[in-house]
């Protein structure tokens, strides 16, 4: 019997114990902690560059953004990809390719570079206005979902990027209410899971008749981040305002099990093999560890100021942590006719701005 045709006996979130990877055998540490660059936001490993890439914006109002290239055992810097005034925020990884896929949220461009030269293969736009922000990959298929979050009267949408040919393919609008922010993809079913921020929500989107057609809540508030489980058909939901991960049956839309992990539960990765889920705590200063079997945290790791996000190197299972610096103060708003008051120092802030190694 397959491993499909056995999932689809038990049925989905029933029997699998026998299926997941045994439970961690040594206590997860924080190897090493290195200072980076100002304006850290999402990291990922990619395997044709053999390095792990942060998105870094700079300090404010410098132009000086950038994606840095780390060593994925040492976390000293290897390669630095230079974006001036472009800055990235999301960040993801087409292996397969060698590409880096980033969000430019102030431009409203979505960038294809090239991990091994750094070059910027594409920068693609659709309309004006666009907050792009997350990023799920298809690598089979070379594709790439970027959502564009929406508030008041703007619209959230979805870009489908070719990332083989440089181009958006597609932009999806129905059945989008909500504040779209955070995306994951199911490749079997060829559809999308997004969360809907304002509604606490999250929609499943059919990529074959290019809408949302199902939503669910999602068990918690301000849900921001989402990753699925094709092994267990669950998704792994991070709740920002509820400080909670809540575990869901994508099939019935059932919450599972609500998992307190932290203040300003933000990022939310998967292992390689399912077995590990990790939890980036903005407002905790801390990276909850999540064993899939158990649903039961096993550690919270304090890895800086604000935990951003978590990228897992599928061969080694190492995992890499961005986390952002405190904000720098801002002064007072002049008066009309005022000169602007002169920026106040920037915070001094040693745990901020930093990438973290843990290991199992």
């Amino acid at each position: 019997m397959s491993r499909r045709s056995l999932l689809a006996l038990l049925g989905a979130g029933a029997g699998l114990a026998a299926l997941r990877p045994a439970p961690l055998r040594a206590a997860p540490v924080v190897a090493t902690s290195v200072k980076v660059h100002e304006g850290l936001y999402e990291i990922a490993v990619n395997q044709a560059s053999g390095l792990v890439h942060v998105a870094a914006v700079g300090p404010r109002g410098a132009n000086a953004a950038r994606i840095i290239g780390l060593d994925p055992r040492t976390l000293e810097t290897r390669a630095t990809v230079e974006l001036g005034e472009d800055a990235a925020f999301g960040l993801a990884s087409n292996d397969r390719r060698g590409l880096l896929l980033a969000t430019g949220t102030r431009s409203g461009a979505f960038k294809i570079i090239d991990a091994r030269s750094g070059s910027v293969r594409a920068k693609l736009t659709q309309g004006e206005s666009s907050h792009l922000r997350h990023i799920a990959v298809d690598e089979a298929r070379d594709r790439a979902f970027a959502t564009s979050f929406g508030a008041r009267d703007r619209p959230s949408t979805i870009w489908v990027a070719d990332t083989a040919g440089d181009r958006i393919v597609n932009v999806i609008t129905e059945g989008l209410e909500g504040g779209i922010i955070g995306v994951t993809f199911d490749a079997a079913n060829d559809r999308l899971f997004a969360t809907a921020l304002t509604t606490n929500e999250v929609v499943e989107v059919s990529l074959a008749r290019n809408a949302g057609i199902r939503r669910f809540p999602s068990g918690g508030e301000g849900s921001i981040n989402i990753a699925f489980d094709p092994a267990s058909g669950r998704l792994f939901c991070a709740n920002q305002r509820s400080g909670t991960l809540t575990v869901l049956n994508a099939a019935s839309g059932e919450v599972v099990k609500s998992i307190e992990t932290g203040a300003g539960a933000l990022g939310v990765t998967l292992s390689a093999d399912g077995g590990i889920c990790y939890v980036a705590n903005r407002g905790a200063g801390t990276v909850s560890i999540v064993d899939t079997r158990t649903l039961a945290v096993v550690a919270n790791l304090a890895t800086g100021t604000h935990p951003n996000t978590v990228a897992v190197d599928r061969r080694t299972g190492l995992a890499y942590v961005s986390n952002k610096a405190r904000a720098q103060p801002r002064g007072p708003r002049p008066a009309a006719g005022e000169a602007p008051a002169p920026r106040p120092a920037p915070v001094e802030d040693p745990n901020g701005d930093t990438v973290s190694l843990i290991r199992l």
